[in-house]
């Protein structure tokens, strides 16, 4: 067309090319050949859609099949008021100055942080529980307490996990153990918790059955650990305090672990009694355990992979939305990643107090909102 305007030619007049002349004016003169590449970019596009469409399918599938968080949850008055702590709450803490402190520090603490509760629209945070549900357990409780954020203008992820002990306020119960939030409130309890303690959105969560780690741990074999006599005796302390405080007896019990070629090899409910009273140690133990469950995985490709799908969907329920899809597959990249994850309820200067931990509550919720906002 530039050439038949140089010339003063009007569309009607000038004389019409060939497909043919076309392709030669393209070679002779440097044109770009854009019917070749419109052709490409369809083929790709059709490509693309395609696997799209799949992927659609797949995930739609899949949520399908997830157990999803009805949103409706009530306090066990009951359980709550079985409770000592909760009975006369105040009371409780007033018995000596050190509580009495801790006390003044948790309310202070939530008065701050419930008043200014930071959100971004491009950062998306998901609390992930590990509740602790084996069979002859008792009440369910979460152990395991994590956050996972995603900021989106670079898919950063980090990795946060919480002192499941670590004394806050519990709204409408009164200042206690986090994880109590859960053992009377359930996930939606522990959520609000998390949210009007340390002053962040959660986008939603993850509420997983322990018994999942158990049965990948087991399908993909054990958890290994470099150790001697001693580090082997630590463990099994570790499992006899597990199955005390769980009260698995007989054939429910956690078996003892043994030491063979300087390597405690352990096993699904093993590995889950160590972590769970590793104390300090704890999220260094988890890093392992899910370096060493991530390598198990991808060494099995896409059996592997579904598997893991296929058992976390049975012992998972899910408050999210297929919004979420987005950064949930920026986490699921994340592991293939060196995954480190920040303590917190684990700072330096804690002081065991009773049924809880303390810290130093403003450094803490400034940690954590720098950790996720300001990376």
């Amino acid at each position: 067309m530039s050439n038949m305007n140089k010339d003063n030619l009007s569309p009607s007049t000038a004389p019409k090319a060939t497909v043919a002349e076309n392709t030669v004016l393209a070679k002779d003169k440097g044109g770009f050949p854009f019917k070749k590449v419109v052709f490409i970019l369809l083929i790709v596009l059709a490509v693309v859609s395609l696997v799209l469409m799949v992927l659609n399918i797949i995930v739609n599938s899949y949520f399908s099949n997830v157990a999803t968080f009805d949103g409706e949850w009530s306090i066990n008055t009951d359980k709550m008021n079985s409770m000592p702590i909760y009975k006369d709450n105040e009371a409780y803490f007033t018995k000596n100055d050190k509580l009495h402190a801790v006390y003044d520090q948790a309310l202070l603490n939530y008065a701050q942080a419930s008043s200014d509760i930071r959100e971004d629209e491009e950062v998306f945070n998901y609390a992930i529980y590990g509740v602790d549900q084996f069979a002859g357990s008792g009440d369910a409780n979460a152990d395991v307490i994590m956050l996972v954020s995603v900021n989106k203008i670079d898919n950063h992820v980090t990795y946060l996990a919480f002192e499941p002990r670590v004394f806050v306020y519990i709204p409408d119960v009164g200042v206690g153990p986090m994880n109590d939030a859960y053992l009377l409130g359930g996930p939606q309890l522990l959520t609000n918790t998390i949210e009007q303690n340390y002053g962040l959105h959660i986008n939603g969560f993850i509420d997983l059955n322990m018994s999942a780690f158990v049965r990948l741990i087991d399908e993909f074999g054990s958890i290994e650990f470099a150790g001697d006599k001693n580090f082997l005796a630590k463990v099994n302390e570790d499992i006899a305090l597990f199955n005390s405080d769980k009260s698995l007896t007989g054939e429910n019990a956690v078996p003892k672990a043994t030491l063979q070629d300087g390597k405690v090899a352990l096993n699904g409910m093993q590995t889950i009694a160590y972590l769970r009273t590793a104390g300090a140690a704890k999220s260094s133990i988890a890093n392992t355990i899910l370096k060493q469950m991530t390598k198990h995985i991808f060494l099995r490709g896409f059996g592997g992979a579904k598997k893991t799908i296929d058992i976390a969907i049975e012992e998972m329920t899910v408050s999210l939305s297929r919004t979420d899809v987005g950064p949930l597959v920026s986490i699921g990249l994340s592991v293939l990643e060196s995954v480190e994850t920040i303590p917190v309820g684990n700072m330096e200067g804690r002081a065991g107090v009773d049924v809880g931990v303390t810290c130093d509550y403003d450094a803490e919720r400034a940690a954590v909102i720098k950790a996720i906002y300001l990376n």
